[in-house]
Formats: structure tokens, sequence, C-alpha cells
């Protein structure tokens, strides 16, 4: 028949091993979570205590001393596998569990320099069609202002060209015509009688200068008395 006692007292060994378990937990999660390092301070001081007491109740009982504490009993075993066990697979959880955190951190890094990359490249186009606009405004400009000095061109000849039409106007020579019915003779050339009542006149066409006048028949300016027919020049 199996001694409960005996086999519950047998396991202060791993109650030892797994205090310093907990042990070893705290010392890795202190800098990282209070609530845990207090959890682990507790199970550690728990198992190490119970160990301490099983280890003298064990002794008080009469299944070992101090003197036959050595070897370990067969049944102490037992709690030392699973308590290596245990271990094991929390040391297992413990590097999955920090392999997808680094997986996911991975991620999270890998979209946040997608999302950089696309707002750079988003700037990027936004930049350029902003640059590709005010060159179109600037050229559209140039465009505008070349229309408008060529337009003031065409009109600043056209006025020059009816300027200089005017001015062609303006310094035409003058022809003068002659009718021959008033330049006929006035008086006989062999007598030198009038040929009729005339007052024929010459002047400078250059200068409008009065040249010569004369007038048929005679007459006295003081008396207005014809004096014959003697013309006076």
């Amino acid at each position: 028949m199996i001694d409960l006692k005996l086999l519950l007292f047998a396991q202060y060994p791993a109650l030892m091993l797994l205090s310093l378990f907990f042990l070893i937990s705290y010392m890795l999660v202190r800098k990282d979570s209070a609530v845990k390092s207090v959890l682990w301070v507790l199970l550690f001081g728990v198992s190490l205590a119970a160990s301490v007491v099983f280890l003298f109740l064990g002794m008080q009982q009469g299944y070992w001393s101090l003197k036959t504490l050595f070897p370990i009993p067969f049944v102490s075993w037992i709690g030392i596998v699973l308590t290596i066990v245990l271990f094991v697979v929390h040391f297992v959880h413990t590097i999955e569990k920090k392999h997808n955190k680094r997986v996911l951190e991975k991620e999270l890094q890998r979209a946040e320099q997608d999302k950089a990359q696309a707002v750079a490249q988003a700037q990027a186009e936004a930049r350029a069609a902003a640059q590709q606009a005010h060159e179109e405004g600037r050229i559209a400009a140039h465009q505008e202002a070349e229309e408008a000095r060529y337009s003031q061109a065409a009109e600043e000849a056209g006025a020059a060209a009816a300027a200089s039409d005017l001015a062609r106007e303006v310094s035409a020579p003058i022809e003068l015509q002659l009718d021959s019915s008033p330049t006929a003779p006035a008086f006989d050339p062999m007598t030198g009688q009038p040929l009729g009542m005339v007052a024929p006149a010459a002047f400078d066409p250059m200068t409008g200068q009065p040249l010569a006048a004369s007038d048929a028949p005679a007459f006295d300016p003081m008396t207005g008395q014809p004096l014959g027919n003697t013309p006076e020049a």
C-alpha cells in the first residue's frame, strides 16, 4: 500500500526546484510587469516554505534524516520530473510568445514603413503635380504676355503705317496746273495796247510775293479818272 504521507513529504526537492523556477521567472519579468513580479515572489516564498516544511515533517515521521537525506528517495523523482516538464512547457510557451511578439513587431514595423513610403510617394506626387501646374501656369502666362506683346506690336505697326500713310499724303508734291485762258495776252504785243479791261498780276509761287501788276485802262489814283490806254506796271 502506498504511503500518502511519504509521497507528499518526499516532494520537498520538487518544491525546492519549483521555488528556484519561480525565482528565475521573477528575475525575468521584474522590469516589465510589477503585478507578475509580485505573483512570482509570492509563489517563490510559498514553494520554498512548503519545501522546508515537508523536509522537516518527513524527518519527524522518520522517513529520512540529515544523514539519509541523500540520495533522494525514488518517490521524490515524480515531483522533480513533473516540475521539469512544467518548466520546459513554460519555457517553450515563453519562447513562442516572444517569437510571436517579434513577428508582430516586425509586421507592425513593415506596415509603418509601407505607410511612410506611401505617404512619401503621395507627397512626391503632390509636389510633382504642383510643380507641373506651376510650370503650366508659367507657360500660359508667358504665352499670354507674348500674345499681348504681339498684339501691341501689331497695333503700333498699324498706327505707324497709318501715320506713314498720313505723312505720305501730307508730304505729297503739289501739282499746279495752268489754264491757258487766264494766261492769254492782256496786251497787243505789237502796239502794247490793252485788249480789253484787264488787271493782270504776277506773284512768286514760292513765297506768294507780288512781282508785277498792271491794269487797263489806267486811272489816276487820286481822282479815279482814266488816264488813257497806257498800262502801268
